[in-house]
């Protein structure tokens, strides 16, 4: 990896994208072969879950990474993402609460209590994720890793009101008009359960998966204010970060970061599954398949190569010319002594022959 000069810290940041985060894995793979450690990692949604992994090896990337790998493949040999089977009783949970705005949530309540709908409002089941994390990230690991910070949006809470997609639309709204997504410490969580609930808030994409609860405060999914958490690592001293974008023209100011040297991955193609403005987009979040897992590796690693490599060359050709240039300073210097000394002996003889 190209040399830094002693006391600066490297930051990396994963961004959101869900089922598109393997090409995360395929990136991380060439970075750990050109010897890449960071210091500090920053993770939205899918790059926090995939960050979680990798700082639970420090130090160790090429370890960390060989263990996204291993998760990726059971992703896609397992159906991760499938409905909730609860979904016709969600609909009308959320029908209640929006044409009986007066008293919608405490039937609601009444009808949960009754069984008679279900407590989990998510159109998708979050049992096979939360197994999955459970499984893999391990705690205590974690605790000793590599700093984490996890992105977060605070999402507004009314009593006696579930999160339909009037509350959902109303997160948007805040998002867009001011109100910032929170950067927490994975190494500040105290117990693996409320991890758990971090790691599955970064992630919980509004009315696709549930809010879920840290340290007193809901949250959902972090994306949906800062998808690129470069302040988390500029708030930690960080003098050069490695962003690893999942899709291409995502923008952010440079000048917010005036002490960061930043070197983006960004995809070269669209990692889109069709090219359908929306639909693209939403079936790319959720396409787990096998095949399409490993071709967003494959293209992760060559964009990686691709936006690495030129710096390498260019880092080499200043080696080799700042080299070039000591040479030729010790030939001329080693010149100049010469011809001091010729002259001097030549003086000596004439002053003698005198």
């Amino acid at each position: 990896m190209l040399s830094l000069a002693a006391g600066s810290k490297v930051g990396l940041v994963l961004t959101g994208g869900g089922a598109k985060g393997a090409y995360h894995v395929g990136a991380l793979r060439y970075l750990a072969e050109q010897g890449f450690e960071p210091h500090i990692i920053a993770g939205t949604s899918i790059g926090a879950l995939n960050g979680a992994i990798i700082a639970s090896y420090p130090q160790e990337l090429a370890r960390g990474v060989s263990k996204l790998e291993e998760i990726w493949r059971e992703i896609g040999a397992a159906n991760i993402i499938s409905a909730n089977p609860n979904w016709p009783s969600i609909l009308i949970s959320y029908g209640l609460q929006s044409a009986l705005p007066e008293f919608g949530g405490w039937l609601n309540a009444f009808l949960e209590m009754t069984g008679i709908l279900p407590k989990c409002h998510s159109f998708f089941d979050p049992h096979p994720i939360e197994e999955l994390v459970r499984s893999y990230v391990d705690y205590n690991q974690l605790k000793q890793g590599t700093e984490l910070w996890v992105t977060v949006f605070p999402s507004l809470k009314i009593p006696g009101l579930g999160y339909d997609l009037l509350m959902a639309l109303i997160d948007r709204f805040r998002a867009c008009t001011g109100t910032k997504a929170d950067w927490l410490r994975a190494q500040d969580i105290n117990d693996p359960e409320t991890l758990l609930n971090l790691l599955l808030a970064s992630a919980a994409i509004p009315l696709a998966f549930p809010q879920r609860q840290v340290n007193g405060q809901t949250y959902v999914d972090g994306a949906l204010q800062d998808n690129v958490p470069l302040g988390a690592l500029a708030q930690r001293g960080c003098t050069h970060a490695i962003v690893i974008h999942l899709e291409d023209g995502v923008t952010w100011n440079r000048y917010d970061f005036p002490d960061l040297t930043i070197i983006e991955i960004r995809p070269q193609t669209l990692l889109n599954t069709s090219n359908t403005v929306l639909l693209g987009s939403l079936e790319s979040l959720l396409d787990f398949r096998g095949d399409r897992i490993a071709a967003l590796q494959a293209q992760g690693y060559a964009d990686a190569k691709a936006a690495i490599e030129p710096i390498f060359t260019l880092a080499q050709n200043l080696r080799t010319l700042r080299q070039t240039h000591e040479e030729l300073k010790a030939s001329t210097d080693a010149l100049l002594n010469h011809n001091e000394l010729r002259d001097a002996t030549a003086a000596l003889l004439n002053h003698k022959l005198l």
